[in-house]
């Protein structure tokens, strides 16, 4: 049985450590566990939301703020 990463639609790019000035969040992490995508904030781990297709993971992750990287002050 051959290991193969899911296919992921191209997202938004994240800031570069070089650009201080990048407002760009972060792309979400996405796991497919059991049938049921998640998204989970790249710099901590924070599950951000499910749902049952990619596309609409990843909607619902785009206009989510991490809770716990924000009361740090990071993006």
């Amino acid at each position: 049985m051959q290991q193969q990463a899911y296919p992921i639609r191209p997202g938004r790019p994240g800031p570069t450590p070089t650009d201080p000035s990048a407002t760009v969040l972060a792309t979400p992490a996405l796991h497919l566990l059991g049938g049921i995508w998640i998204a989970s904030c790249p710099t901590c781990g924070y599950q951000l939301t499910t749902a049952r297709t990619q596309s609409r993971c990843e909607r619902r992750a785009a206009r989510r703020l991490c809770p716990v990287c924000h009361l740090d002050g990071r993006p």
